[in-house]
């Protein structure tokens, strides 16, 4: 799932079931992102991924995604239901 606020655009979802992946399948779902984003005038992508993801860190690198001096704040409000990946 991809998104433009005016500003930037961001990723927010991208995910590929495990036994489909290393196949170019996200890299090919970031290609159509960003071109979707391209037509709508956006400059500039911007994405999360925590600093313990290594292999998504890894993968966003090896597509050309580099980090900015940024510094992201959060605050939570509800708390997160336990996740059951399964």
């Amino acid at each position: 799932m991809a998104g433009y606020d005016g500003h930037r655009g961001w990723i927010y979802y991208l995910a590929v079931a495990p036994e489909l992946r290393r196949r170019g399948i996200a890299a090919k779902l970031v290609e159509i992102s960003e071109a979707e984003l391209v037509k709508l005038g956006c400059p500039k992508i911007d994405l999360m991924v925590r600093d313990t993801n290594q292999a998504v860190i890894e993968f966003y690198q090896a597509i050309g995604y580099g980090e900015d001096p940024v510094v992201v704040l959060s605050k939570r409000l509800i708390e997160d239901p336990p996740h059951d990946f399964g």
